[in-house]
């Protein structure tokens, strides 16, 4: 069923259809009975969640952000950036930083960096020394600008890049370094002390907007608008799904049975979902995806393993054992109806000689579903319009409400993750 008609909207919006989620093909997996009393557990949760009442009902800043409006402040700063930098090295690890590349991805491909200016190097997102290095000896003769995106400022691997960013920068800028630096972080901590005291630029991140959850926060749309991408479009699309996604939609709530079909899928013991894309600008989504998922709901011996896969690349490798390895998983399958790009192949007297890549590649995923479905692998299906700001916006949501359904229906709580807090206590004690 379609999702959105995009309604009439405001701001130079546009009339479309948005998002078309099929789930025919998991049907004979499950019990109806069990999916529709999943459902109307759902639709029960997302009263609770819209009405802020579900736990942790502070940390729910993620749906507020689809109400922002993009101050001056974020207008100015972004159009000297774009019109001065050669280079933005954005410092961040988790959700500050991988919504950020997704987006940028999505929006502008993979290959933004070869193309356009200024380029964006994403640091700081592990602790080795050759990336960083690397990204100083190509902008030695270059204009750079630094954000760091970090809501505590007290993360090991940022915290080891920034040094050695600042000590860069001050070699060569000097004292007017402190104009190209922007830290975006929370109301207090060790980057806002440090940014205060050095008089960097600073941008707030909202109170109850978790990292994984932050992508619509000042925290992705900065570095996402220094791509030029349209950020306040972005913004429009995701009002349009918290709209859709609300708990008085109930008949028309793809966002609420996508959920209910992955936790039917989990109760029949199936304990995997991959997200397949075959579009190359889909990497990072799915990147973005599994750490949305995994942290928000892989707590307490509970949760579905999010693994990806990129098609067709992966059938030649992973396809195998989907296909017929140990029936641990199912698929939800991303598509987008056009591409951002397309070419014909040219006359050769071939099987696909004259015909589109987007063409192929279309029958490339029909043939993938069919043959999945046939080895007995669930698979559900989500076509989006295009690679558009609007798509992008309400994709982000749609996985954002779900990710926080399947987790309160698990009985989790999606916004914790303390076995990441674990962790990193157990590697200070070792420093």
């Amino acid at each position: 069923m379609f999702l959105s008609l995009y309604l009439k909207r405001a701001e130079n919006c546009v009339v479309g259809i948005c998002l078309f989620f099929d789930d025919r093909y998991v049907r004979e997996f499950v019990i109806e009975n069990d999916y529709e009393l999943i459902l109307a557990n759902l639709k029960r949760i997302n009263r609770l969640l819209d009405s802020r009442s579900c736990v942790s009902s502070d940390m729910l800043g993620w749906v507020d952000c689809v109400d922002y409006k993009v101050d001056e402040k974020i207008k100015i700063i972004l159009e000297k950036i774009k019109s001065e930098a050669d280079i933005v090295f954005v410092l961040g690890i988790g959700g500050s930083y991988l919504g950020a590349k997704m987006a940028i991805d999505f929006l502008k491909s993979p290959f933004y960096n070869f193309k356009c200016k200024p380029k964006i190097l994403f640091l700081g997102n592990s602790v080795n020394a050759e990336p960083i290095l690397d990204a100083f000896e190509i902008s030695k003769d270059k204009n750079v600008w630094v954000i760091v995106v970090s809501k505590s400022g007290s993360t090991l691997e940022v915290c080891a890049s920034l040094g050695l960013v600042e000590e860069f920068m001050l070699k060569k800028y000097g004292s007017k370094s402190s104009e190209k630096i922007i830290a975006i972080t929370g109301e207090n901590g060790n980057l806002r002390s440090r940014a205060s005291a050095k008089k960097w630029e600073i941008f707030t991140i909202p109170l109850g907007v978790g990292g994984r959850f932050s992508v619509l926060s000042v925290a992705g749309l900065i570095p996402i608008g220094v791509s030029g991408a349209n950020i306040e479009e972005i913004l429009c699309g995701a009002r349009v799904a918290c709209k859709d996604f609300g708990y008085c939609s109930f008949d028309y709530n793809d966002c609420l049975k996508y959920a209910a079909r992955r936790i039917c899928l989990h109760k029949k013991g199936y304990s995997v979902e991959i997200l397949a894309s075959f579009d190359v600008r889909m990497g990072s989504f799915c990147e973005w995806w599994k750490q949305l998922f995994g942290e928000s709901e892989g707590k307490n011996g509970k949760g579905i393993f999010p693994a990806s896969a990129m098609f067709s690349a992966d059938l030649h490798s992973l396809g195998q054992f989907i296909q017929q390895g140990s029936k641990i998983l199912f698929e939800t399958m991303i598509v987008s109806e056009f591409p951002a790009k397309d070419v014909v192949v040219p006359e050769d007297n071939s099987l696909i000689s004259n015909k589109s890549f987007h063409y192929i590649n279309s029958k490339i995923f029909e043939g993938t579903l069919e043959a999945h479905f046939e080895g007995k692998v669930p698979c559900m299906v989500l076509k989006f319009k295009n690679f558009s700001e609007f798509e992008l916006g309400y994709l982000i949501f749609f996985f954002e409400k779900a990710c926080a359904l399947s987790a309160l229906a698990l009985e989790v709580n999606p916004f914790d993750q303390p076995g990441v807090e674990n962790y990193k206590r157990a590697v200070k004690c070792r420093l």
